[in-house]
């Protein structure tokens, strides 16, 4: 297609009615007349010689053609949003843009309800897109999955190679064990460490954590009797067990109380972790983006 002939402008129209799935959302959104958006979708209509949505039970299904371009579009309209972006500002009370972040339970956790709970009140048309974390590189998880932001962790402070990133919370680790533990009640000896069955918490199936690599430079192991991949559903194992799980204090703090649970410092020295968001280097002038990290360190830093 020669796009010489086509009027750009339609594929805003497009996007907006595959997001919204209603004409008059989507007009409203652009801030057209439902009249003047239905005449731009019908010259899209005759442009691509398909019906591309169609009404089912009062909502605007999209036809196969029109899922086929929402892919491409998806993705162009934020490379176009980018390159416009670095020659203007951003207004994030008008802001429409989604921002696509990458992240494990726990970052969701410890993240979103306070940045959620500020962009309701100062960017209220703005949109958080959260994916699953990948086992992948940052810098490659990046590139490939079209993000604006990874949300991840690591235990040391050395940067990340080939990616800019901000360190917006710490904390250590502590060990959880059910109240009803016949051998452990106020004090949990490295012995007993060693002695007892452990809950691993590897959210991409690895076969050591930070305990096993502690433990393995000591010239030790540990039992692990169960692996689970979520950080806040592994305290969930303990009641009524004689595991331990070893995990962020800040989920151990906010669960021991109702899953009756002691709280307890781990017998080694476990180092902190350092919650990190990532971005690329390509998008560090991106005016968006840069707004979005100066929100971050207001809030948690």
């Amino acid at each position: 297609m020669d796009l010489k002939q086509f009027d750009l402008n339609l594929l805003l129209l497009f996007d907006k009615l595959y997001k919204y799935r209603s004409v008059s959302k989507a007009a409203e959104s652009l801030y057209l007349s439902q009249s003047a958006f239905s005449h731009g979708l019908a010259r899209l209509r005759k442009r691509l010689d398909d019906p591309l949505f169609i009404r089912v039970n009062n909502q605007m299904q999209a036809t196969e053609r029109a899922e086929q371009l929402a892919l491409y579009v998806k993705q162009a309209l934020p490379l176009l949003e980018l390159g416009l972006g670095q020659a203007s500002g951003f207004d994030a009370s008008h802001s429409e843009k989604t921002f696509r972040i990458a992240a494990t339970d726990y970052t969701e956790f410890c993240f979103l309800p306070k940045l959620t709970r500020h962009f309701a009140k100062q960017a209220p048309h703005i949109q958080i897109e959260i994916l699953p974390a990948s086992p992948l590189p940052i810098k490659e998880q990046l590139e490939q999955r079209n993000l604006d932001f990874v949300l991840g962790f690591q235990h040391d402070e050395h940067p990340q190679a080939g990616v800019e990133q901000l360190a917006w919370f710490s904390d250590s680790y502590s060990t959880l064990v059910c109240k009803a533990h016949p051998r452990i009640k106020k004090a949990l000896s490295f012995e007993q460490f060693l002695q007892e069955q452990h809950i691993r918490i590897a959210s991409w199936g690895e076969s050591q954590g930070i305990v096993d690599q502690v433990l393995a430079n000591l010239g030790h192991t540990r039992h692990v009797a169960c692996q689970q991949t979520s950080v806040l559903v592994a305290p969930h194992l303990l009641a009524g067990s004689e595991y331990l799980l070893t995990l962020p204090t800040q989920v151990a703090k906010q669960v021991q109380q109702g899953q009756k649970l002691t709280r307890l410092p781990p017998p080694i020295t476990v180092p902190d972790y350092h919650l990190q968001l990532y971005w690329h280097p390509l998008k560090a002038s991106n005016q968006a983006n840069r707004w979005f990290v100066e929100q971050v360190k207001g809030l948690f830093l």
